[in-house]
């Protein structure tokens, strides 16, 4: 009867079954998309798991590593290589599970994007690079520089030339040898004497080169030298050239073979054509090498005025030097600063004399390391983001390099990715020589923790950054905040007297740029100079070493037959800076490999975009604290110079910066950029912003001496 009656409604019964087949059609697909969101579920609770259990391992790793809470019998190369080896065939098999239900509708693509991008080498392939890296990484950090502790003559002359003829090394693993300097030799008479045999003398003083040479080229116990028996310039030569020569010859050859180790297994793994391509697609960022280029230029106008200012006051300080030194030339690298020529600020009292040093004023606190990592919290915390945990404080090291069975201590911060997801912990030995250096350091390595504590309720996958150019930024940004003037008054480093004006103000209208200049005073050209003297040095050397490396990776400079003269090509065009001697002499060397990054296998690219990044950022929260928004259109310029602007006890602030930390790496770096600058590309503008008074000094002192901007070689 029912059949008869659909046969009667014709078209209106077809339209029936058709709706109704439909709806069972949809149903069906429904039920698939259902049962394969759930198949993805499970598969991405399983992967967050699993890779939490290998995170831990992996972290626990390197905090026994960087500590050597277990000895080198102990820690064995053959468990690292089997630990990489097995998260190398998971990280392969669930790869390629999530692939197969990428295909039927797919709800964590970022997750299954971070996990699965990067090289895939094999097990073979793994162990053979984990012995090459822990080599190259023991000659790195066990190696040490060995002279005898009396040069044995109060005649200067000789004393140099003993020095350079008794400088011995002490490779890992191996009996100390004289190290042979005569390449690199500013004496011409050594290169004969080296073929003698020298006796090894009894009592040695013997130099790692971090910290130890690092200091001294900052000029910090140029006495543990010959007992001062030579010229700083004397010294610093030879710890330079030392170490270089100590480090750089014995790595050339396992990292070639590195080079087409990691190049192997980025083709394998992404598709690309070298490891530089892989290295740069972690940055998500399209255009990133033509954005590191732009970022560059950007700012490298304001470095050469730096450059050409310091260059001066370089040929004044060594006289003896200047015959070497043009008025438009390269700088001696051993004389500006730091092992890498990056740290300038112990000129900064010679250009802008002023009767209060910042770094002085630190090292009469007589902070204790426990003060300092309290004071670092105490800022972090007056934004409300959250105070550091129990754990922290009970397996963190710091400033207690004995609970660690070392006295070599690099400041550092761990997530060990504990199931409570509350094991953060830190790693800081200061020095009472460079206090404001660990107040830096303790605060940059702060804003990791902070970081990891603000994201720790993401799924593991999620539990970075967004981005680590962004984690290396945080720090920094809260740095900027922690320097102000208004804050180094709070902490009792500065009288408040150097925060009035010295000028008095007129009655006539002014722009808002000539208002902010009339603000200023001598003691705000003094802290932007020691600020930029501190901080812009670094961005050009950040810039080259993954330029560098890059074209290494891409064959593009045949290595190592013309590694070094391409190393030297990039310094003294882009940075400015030349080797003491000729670079020809230095062309069978591997200056590269005395840089810690290189055997740690750390692109520095993530540092270079974070020298922008923290600016932005600490103009962002400083816009956040004062108007509520980050946008620059709906509100009124920053009515101070933006150095001076104090983010201490913002709410404000910290609810923003809460916001976009506990992300993690959920969303695009884009997105968090723009939460918290408003902006979605990364820009050198409020860097530029920032040190705006100080471009407009040294344009002003630039013309009164007549200096040269610029070099030639």
């Amino acid at each position: 009867m029912s059949h008869r009656r659909c046969s009667l409604a014709g078209p209106l019964c077809s339209l029936l079954i058709l709706v109704t087949l439909l709806q069972f059609q949809q149903s069906a697909v429904a039920m698939r998309y259902f049962e394969n969101e759930t198949k993805a579920r499970i598969w991405f609770e399983h992967m967050n798991a699993e890779l939490q259990s290998l995170n831990h391992q992996s972290a626990q790793y390197g905090w026994d590593l960087s500590t050597q809470k277990q000895s080198r019998e102990e820690f064995t190369l053959e468990s690292m290589v089997q630990l990489a080896q097995r998260k190398a065939t998971w990280l392969w098999e669930t790869c390629e599970e999530g692939a197969v239900h990428r295909q039927h509708g797919w709800p964590f693509d970022r997750a299954y994007y971070l996990l699965c991008r990067g090289s895939r080498n094999t097990p073979e392939e793994l162990s053979d690079m984990a012995e090459l890296f822990s080599f190259i990484q023991r000659i790195y950090t066990e190696t040490m520089i060995c002279i005898p502790v009396e040069c044995g003559y109060q005649n200067r002359p000789l004393a140099e030339t003993m020095l350079w003829r008794n400088t011995f090394v002490h490779y890992p693993g191996r009996t100390m040898a004289r190290l042979d300097l005569s390449p690199v030799a500013p004496l011409a008479e050594l290169a004969s004497d080296q073929r003698n045999a020298i006796r090894i003398p009894e009592q040695l003083v013997c130099f790692h080169g971090e910290p130890d040479l690092e200091r001294i080229m900052t000029g910090e116990g140029l006495d543990r030298v010959c007992s001062g028996q030579l010229h700083n310039e004397a010294i610093l030569r030879w710890a330079w050239e030392s170490w270089r020569m100590a480090v750089g010859p014995p790595m050339r050859q396992p990292y070639d073979r590195l080079l087409d180790l990691m190049n192997r297994g980025c083709a394998r793994g992404a598709n690309h054509g070298n490891m530089g391509q892989c290295w740069r697609e972690d940055l998500e960022i399209s255009d990133s090498r033509q954005l590191v280029d732009r970022l560059w230029q950007d700012v490298k106008p304001f470095y050469q005025k730096l450059h050409a200012v310091l260059r001066h006051f370089v040929r004044q300080r060594y006289p003896k030097e200047q015959g070497s030194i043009d008025s438009n030339g390269l700088l001696p690298a051993h004389l500006v600063g730091g092992m890498w020529s990056h740290s300038w600020t112990s000129y900064g009292q010679d250009i802008i004399p002023h009767p209060i040093s910042i770094d002085r004023q630190f090292a009469n606190a007589n902070w204790s390391s426990l003060d300092l990592v309290r004071r670092a919290e105490d800022i972090y915390a007056s934004l409300g983001l959250s105070r550091m945990t129990e754990g922290f404080w009970k397996n963190s090291i710091i400033g207690n390099a004995s609970k660690s069975n070392t006295a070599k201590c690099h400041g550092s911060a761990a997530n060990m990715f504990a199931d409570d997801s509350a094991d953060l912990r830190m790693i800081v030995c200061p020095r009472s020589e460079s206090a404001a250096q660990d107040f830096y350091v303790t605060v940059h390595e702060m804003g990791h923790i902070v970081y990891y504590m603000e994201a720790s309720k993401q799924p593991t996958i999620f539990r970075d950054g967004t981005s680590a150019a962004f984690h290396e930024a945080l720090g920094d940004s809260i740095y900027l905040a922690a320097m102000t003037p208004q804050h180094l008054v709070r902490v009792g480093l500065l009288d408040s007297k150097h925060m009035a004006p010295e000028t008095i103000a007129s009655g006539q209208e002014k722009t808002h740029a000539e208002r902010l200049a009339q603000s200023l005073n001598s003691f705000d050209y003094a802290f932007l100079l020691r600020m930029a003297l501190a901080k812009i040095p670094t961005i050009p050397f950040e810039y080259l070493m993954d330029r560098y490396r890059w074209d290494l990776f891409d064959r593009t400079v045949d290595f190592p037959a013309h590694a070094n003269d391409y190393f030297w090509f990039l310094l003294e065009n882009e940075q400015g800076i030349r080797p003491p001697a000729s670079v020809h002499a230095r062309q069978s060397l591997f200056d590269a490999g005395a840089v810690y990054h290189l055997s740690d296998n750390t692109p520095f690219v993530r540092y270079f975009l974070a020298s922008f990044l923290s600016y932005q950022i600490y103009e962002g929260l400083c816009r956040s604290a004062l108007f509520g928004t980050v946008s620059k259109r709906s509100v009124n310029e920053i009515p101070m110079p933006l150095h001076r602007c104090d983010l201490y006890g913002s709410k404000k602030a910290g609810k923003l910066l809460r916001k976009s930390l506990a992300l993690g790496a959920s969303v695009h770096w884009t997105d968090v950029l723009e939460q918290l600058t408003g902006e979605v590309e990364i820009s050198a503008k409020s860097l530029l912003r920032y040190y705006q008074p100080l471009h407009e000094f040294l344009d002003r002192f630039i013309e009164r001496h007549g200096l040269i901007v610029g070099w030639t070689g």
